[in-house]
């Protein structure tokens, strides 16, 4: 059996259990074992792929584990609207996904944040840097052109499908009221598109 499809059943498993048995402080606790930083060879990846990053090793801040983060001021042919923090092959997604869509430029509102998903106790996939939150994709706003039938809906839709390539989650405005205002992609366990 494939190690990670193993991995992610044992995940289940446990998360299912511990929602039954001891709600889900069990699955924060869990869920770092099951992250993967991608060691040097990714650096090396994103080496290959120009992309300028600082190495930031691993991170803990309470209950949030990054492992593997780097920290990306842009990459070579996107400007970022600030600096993101994600684990190295989620930054190598996001740098794939990146070249796929030809994005000159993205507005985002965050990567790394140690906090619970809004209304849980579950500790967000931003609090492992497996997750990015865009808002803009060069000048087309995802609360303004989201299902429009414009060049700036095109654009938007054309990264959706791009990202459902390129990362395990990908929630839009159709997704719920909580992305009204932007896309977020993750490298957490998979729900898909």
């Amino acid at each position: 059996m494939n190690t990670t499809l193993t991995k992610i059943s044992i995940l289940i498993v446990i998360a299912a259990l511990m929602v039954v048995i001891f709600r889900v402080s069990i699955f924060n606790f869990a869920r770092p074992f099951f992250l993967d930083g991608g060691d040097r060879n990714c650096l090396d990846t994103l080496d290959e792929m120009n992309v300028q990053y600082k190495s930031l090793g691993d991170m803990h801040e309470g209950q949030c584990v990054v492992k593997n983060a780097v920290r990306i001021e842009h990459y070579p042919d996107t400007r970022l609207s600030s600096p993101v923090t994600l684990t190295c092959p989620s930054a190598t997604n996001l740098a794939l996904f990146l070249a796929d869509i030809g994005a000159k430029e993205i507005k985002h509102l965050g990567t790394y944040n140690c906090r619970d998903t809004r209304g849980s106790r579950v500790t967000s996939e931003h609090g492992y840097g497996t997750a990015i939150d865009i808002s803009e994709i060069d000048s087309a706003s995802v609360q303004k052109d989201w299902n429009k039938d414009t060049k700036k809906g095109g654009i938007l839709q054309n990264a959706h499908k791009s990202a459902c390539k390129k990362f395990s989650n990908v929630l839009t405005p159709d997704s719920n009221a909580d992305h009204a205002d932007h896309f977020h992609l993750d490298n957490g366990l998979s729900f898909g598109c």
